[in-house]
């Protein structure tokens, strides 16, 4: 029982300094702490509040004049007698609170609540099961986890400084790889300036994934952003110091040639290029300015990731030139660049470029053509065969003709408005097609189904004007909700229509123009509609590769349509014949550029019938290109490539209980610290906030009255990302362990356990490099490495005995120090326990507290 007067301090927040009680009775105590002057209430029971003792050597603080001081002795009368020679009464001397060894803690009976100390064992467990035997960094992200993916950021990890190319196939997941680089370098320490370069349009796509998926916030360096710091820094800046988790538009770097210089003096530690690919430097070139741009950074020597999804079979030159980039030093003269090929010179070791064949592969492509009749396709017949007959002698003839063409079967209406001459005739022809678009019908017929269903639908058009015309009529005509996706939007926009569309009540059909056909993930659709086919394959393999990724768990039905005649028809046997709609084209995108190419020669020179055969030349190169990179002619240069066999072996090492001790820790962490915690009716969700009740005065990391809706799953946190994932790298994750570790809370407890002996003894644990030492000493000091290995295992059955008895008991202290003689000679232990062991006679009973 507390009396008015009584000198405290609170020994689970220091920051608070010392204290007097104000208020005392059987139900509450009432503080006022000196430091801010604040008054707390606390239960009469409560552990938190400690007497202030003034002792030899203690430092404290002198109420006369509020100068620090030194305790040299302690005097009769209750006088004591600074180190200076002045004597005080004890009452004007305030100790000043610090972080009391826990040897001297328990020694005198200051003895926490044993569920405190077990949560702080489970959190330095915790500690040391997600360092997952080197794989810790990389588990704490909203992502599935895939073993090539851990394998190629492990392998990249180990080189120093980590200058890597990730050239795995199209959706195999080279983001996820660079931002698990990217954690475990910024975690340990090796980045913490770090610059993300990627196509404008995906500059918010790569905010959102970093911040979603992996705890991570960066900041836009865009116009305005760059305008806000110039202004809040009159004039003499750089944004680059200013900000130092950055995300900028490759377009804005080439732009503005000062911010590559301002990059290079702030130094940056970790530059990561999305679509390396666009960096062209041809031979006797010294390259496009995106290129140069790059160059100039990169060339400082630290830590470099270039993301491409173009292999080394499919762009020899371009590919070479990338890893030149990152190791300058391992190329010799320009003119010998490509011998290396030549003569099979295996790659610096800075490449990850696995395939799909590599993992085994993924769900097929099952394509679903859906047939147009004569009839219905007449119209479009008429089109196309009146543009075709339009006269074109220059190349810039003949490829306005071209894409004319390409419009009658694609979007017919646009025909007459890119004509430079109207003609009534094609005129009438278009209004003709357009009125009754089979393709249209098609999908006011079927798409409400689908919805029914609960399926998500991808529509991919090339027009914008088409994308138009097509969400008119799904929602007037078939009553359907529609989200769009096209360049003209401006990129926040972009991402909130496919933030929605993602929802389970968002939107069932997307939109898009091609603008959607780079870096964008689509897994979540069931289906994917070609309204329109793009005379380049490559294009068509980009629309596929948003939905036939890593991850799919079915089959991506890919909805085209087939012409009975005319180029659209020409197009679609020549695709079908490919396997086009059945495989993925492997890498060759670039291979078949020509492919367009012979498309629009015909379309604009050739016959008037297009026989069956027309493209069987350009077929031959396609399938010969095919079969080369199947072949994997350069695959053997890449070193220590990933292969299947050793999923199992690198999957192994993750803890299968991290998830659940990690939400053992958390929850029993929150509930002690007087968090709002809540689980959600049915669900492995949480709601925990940190409100005006808490504790805890501040959590690192944290900013006050933060509030999470969150699940410790990792599958659930992937599929519905509107939910907090607590994992590694979350600030409510990270903040409680450190204040688990750093906190006063659970530093001594006093236990029993059963076993085959009867021990009297004390249990120490140590922290140091990552590692949990547990040291047991028994009463006749000897050290105990069994006893330590079975009373730190996680089934071992510890209960909180009543340590303030046994604190009472003669000569508790000196047994306690005589004990603690024993232990090693290293650190103060992080917590300290005693501990009884009673003999289990019955081999399985329960063991008692006394």
């Amino acid at each position: 029982m507390w009396s008015l007067g009584d000198r405290v301090w609170n020994r689970f927040n220091l920051e608070m300094g010392p204290g007097w009680v104000v208020e005392s009775n059987d139900r509450h105590v009432m503080v006022q702490f000196l430091e801010g002057g604040e008054r707390l209430r606390f239960a009469a029971s409560t552990d938190a509040l400690v007497p202030l003792i003034v002792t030899e050597g203690v430092a404290a603080w002198l109420e006369d004049d509020g100068s620090s001081v030194v305790v040299e002795a302690l005097l009769d009368g209750d006088r004591c007698r600074l180190e200076d020679g002045r004597i005080f009464p004890t009452v004007a001397v305030w100790p000043l609170p610090e972080r009391e060894d826990p040897i001297e803690a328990l020694a005198r009976g200051d003895i926490d609540s044993g569920a405190h100390f077990l949560n702080r064992l489970d959190a330095l467990r915790l500690e040391m099961v997600r360092e997952a035997q080197g794989l810790g960094s990389f588990l704490g992200g909203r992502i599935r986890l895939y073993p090539h993916q851990l394998y190629a950021a492990e392998r990249a990890c180990a080189t120093d400084p980590v200058r890597w190319l990730l050239a795995d196939g199209v959706g195999l997941g080279k983001t996820v790889e660079a931002c698990l680089i990217m954690n475990r370098l910024i975690h340990t320490g090796r980045a913490e300036r770090t610059v993300v370069v990627a196509p404008d349009a995906l500059t918010v796509q790569w905010l959102g994934e970093l911040w979603r998926k992996h705890h991570h916030t960066f900041v836009l360096l865009d116009e305005k952003r760059i305008a806000d710091v110039e202004r809040e820094q009159a004039g003499a800046f750089n944004p680059f110091e200013v900000h130092r988790q950055v995300v900028i538009a490759i377009e804005t770097l080439c732009a503005e040639p000062r911010l590559v210089t301002m990059a290079v003096e702030a130094g940056i530690d970790l530059l990561v290029i999305d679509e390396a690919h666009h960096l062209q430097r041809p031979l006797g070139h010294s390259g496009n300015p995106a290129y140069r741009a790059i160059e100039s950074i990169a060339s400082q020597g630290r830590n470099v990731l270039l993301l491409t999804a173009t292999p080394l079979e499919d762009d020899a030159l371009g590919f070479l030139r990338l890893v030149e980039l990152l190791r300058p030093d391992e190329f010799g003269p320009e003119a010998q660049l490509m011998d290396r090929l030549e003569v099979r010179i295996p790659l610096p070791p800075c490449t990850s470029a696995t395939r799909a064949v590599d993992i085994g592969g993924w769900p097929p492509r099952t394509p679903q053509p859906v047939p147009i009749g004569e009839a219905e396709w007449r119209p479009f017949e008429r089109i196309e065969q009146a543009v075709r007959g339009i006269k074109a002698d220059t190349p810039v003839a003949k490829a306005s003709k071209a894409r004319l063409v390409f419009e009658a079967s694609a979007a017919p209406t646009m025909v007459p408005k890119l004509m430079k001459v109207s003609d009534p005739e094609i005129e009438a022809l278009a209004v003709e097609a357009g009125r009754n678009d089979p393709r249209l019908a098609y999908l006011i017929d079927r798409a409400p189904n689908w919805r029914k269903q609960g399926d998500k639908t991808l529509i991919f058009v090339a027009r914008r004007e088409s994308l138009e015309l097509i969400k008119t009529a799904l929602e007037r005509r078939a009553h359907l909700r529609v989200a769009l996706f096209h360049e003209d939007m401006p990129t926040r926009r972009r991402d909130v229509e496919v933030a929605q569309f993602s929802l389970p009540t968002g939107p069932s059909i997307l939109l898009t123009t091609e603008c959607g056909g780079e870096g964008r993930n689509f897994q979540m659709c069931r289906r994917l509609v070609l309204f329109d086919l793009p005379w380049q394959p490559g294009v068509v393999e980009q629309r596929i590769g948003r939905l036939d990724r890593i991850g799919r768990d079915r089959p991506t039905e890919i909805v085209y349509f087939r012409p009975p005649s005319g180029m659209g028809g020409a197009v679609v046997r020549l695709y079908e014949a490919m396997g086009l709609f059945e495989q993925s084209l492997g890498g060759i995108d670039r291979e078949l550029r020509h492919i367009g190419r012979e498309v629009e020669r015909v379309a604009v020179d050739g016959p008037k019938v297009l026989e069956t055969d027309i493209f069987e030349a350009v077929l031959k190169t396609a399938e010969a290109a095919r079969t080369r990179v199947q072949e994997a002619a350069f695959h053997q240069l890449h070193r220590d490539p990933y292969r299947e066999s050793m999923a199992d072996g690198i999957l192994g090492r993750v803890p299968q209980d991290l998830e659940s001790l990690t939400k053992e820790v958390i929850l029993a962490a929150a509930a002690a610290f007087g968090f709002e915690v809540e689980q959600q009716r049915g669900e492995d969700r949480w709601f925990i906030a940190l409100g005006g009740e808490a504790l805890v005065e501040n959590l690192p990391g944290v900013p006050d009255e933060s509030r999470f809706l969150g699940t410790f799953n990792r599958e659930e946190a992937v599929t519905n990302e509107s939910l907090d994932f607590f994992s590694s790298g979350h600030p409510l994750v990270e903040g409680v362990l450190e204040e688990l570790q750093q906190g006063n809370r659970g530093r001594t407890a006093c236990f029993v356990a059963t076993g085959d002996e009867e021990v009297f003894g004390l249990l120490a644990l140590f922290k140091r490099e990552g590692e949990i030492e547990a040291v047991v000493v028994d009463a006749g000091g000897l050290i105990r490495p069994d006893l330590a290995e079975a009373l730190t295992a996680p089934e071992c059955d510890l209960k909180p005995a009543d340590g303030r008895r046994w604190a009472s008991l003669p000569g508790w202290a000196d047994v306690i120090r005589r004990m603690a003689a024993a232990l090693p000679d290293h650190d103060v232990p992080q917590a300290l326990a005693a501990f009884r062991i009673n003999p289990d006679d019955s081999k399985g009973g329960r063991h008692s507290d006394q």
